[in-house]
């Protein structure tokens, strides 16, 4: 998001650096998270990793055991589950981020609420990091909930007509109008 292209769309600086502000702060708080999990990713990498240097010493140490080479094959094992278990894991959080942003970019007033309606199942993510599957559903579920998407209308502002006319043609729309004011005012107090 640039300041020049929403110069463009007729903000003001004021709206300018408000909404800088907070898309600074969501940037912020997006760019923690991914730390946070770059961090985790690389300690359990790492620890991952050490037991399976000190299983390969420990079993080249143990070459005439069998029971303790079999016990060495299966932690071996559970290790690389483990390890695809770890990868399933974070493609699958990759995968969601790269949803939530795609919903952000169309605009979504409410990621939670319109995650619900995309079948993520049908949805996957491709080499060069491009969402497959996304764009369909998101059109369709545009079309039959378009109040989920775009920006906040301001309600439109009732016009009196003459329905408040009487046969002598006083207007007694103003009458009303100022009979309901006094009302909310009477009960505000």
């Amino acid at each position: 998001m640039k300041r020049e292209e929403l110069k463009e769309h007729g903000l003001s600086e004021e709206q300018i650096n408000f909404v800088m502000a907070q898309n600074g702060k969501d940037v912020n708080a997006l760019n923690d998270k991914i730390n946070g999990l770059t961090s985790e990713r690389d300690g359990l990498q790492k620890q991952i990793d050490d037991r399976d240097e000190q299983l390969t010493t420990l079993k080249k140490s143990a070459k005439d055991n069998e029971e303790l080479q079999s016990q060495i094959k299966q932690l071996q094992d559970e290790n690389k589950t483990a390890k695809q278990n770890y990868q399933d894991q974070l493609a699958k959080q990759n995968k969601s981020f790269k949803i939530e942003g795609a919903l952000r970019d169309a605009q979504a007033k409410n990621i939670k609420t319109v995650l619900p309606l995309i079948d993520t199942d049908k949805v996957s993510v491709n080499d060069d990091g491009t969402l497959n599957g996304l764009s369909e559903q998101l059109e369709s579920v545009k079309k039959d909930n378009g109040y989920l998407f775009g920006e906040d209308q301001k309600p439109s502002r009732i016009e009196m007509t003459n329905h408040f006319q009487d046969e002598n043609n006083h207007k007694q729309g103003d009458a009303m109008v100022d009979k309901i004011a006094e009302r909310f005012a009477q009960n505000n107090e």
